[in-house]
């Protein structure tokens, strides 16, 4: 085989087609994890969720949310004292959306919430606490990290 020009031309011609062939087989075996699935109808409801940031800020007390040896603690404000809340608490692992979970609004007298730690793994979560009560709306987001 005679070496000139053309032959080296060829090679790196056939390097660079087996190279983005093996990217794209490559590529194709990755998981791409949106942040949400539903992000854009979720972006356009983003004014209602604005108001429901602000009502919470107005609150006598703001939700706290905690952590003790066994459980995340969700401490409801004293303003609710009485009153039937609903909604949803959304523990969001940005890392890995098969560790998130989605739990109803349920709170004992005192207005505390409790969430066992052994239903989530060690890390960085989101907790969306998104409750209403009397027909107004409230939302919180906060970071937490699991030891």
């Amino acid at each position: 085989m005679k070496w000139n020009w053309g032959t080296g031309i060829f090679i790196v011609i056939v390097l660079f087609i087996g190279t983005c062939i093996a990217f794209i087989i490559y590529s194709q075996h990755e998981k791409w994890n949106l942040v949400e699935a539903d992000y854009y109808p979720k972006e356009l409801q983003h004014e209602a969720k604005l108001n429901k940031i602000r009502n919470a800020s107005a609150l006598t007390s703001p939700l706290t949310v905690k952590l003790d040896k066994s459980n995340l603690v969700l401490q409801f404000p004293v303003d609710f004292h009485g009153k039937i809340l609903t909604g949803q608490i959304d523990i969001y692992r940005p890392s890995d959306e098969n560790l998130d979970v989605l739990l109803p609004v349920s709170v004992d007298t005192s207005l505390i919430q409790l969430v066992p730690l052994n239903k989530l793994a060690k890390g960085r979560y989101v907790v969306k606490v998104d409750w209403a009560s009397e027909g107004k709306k409230f939302f919180l987001e906060q970071d937490i990290f699991i030891p």
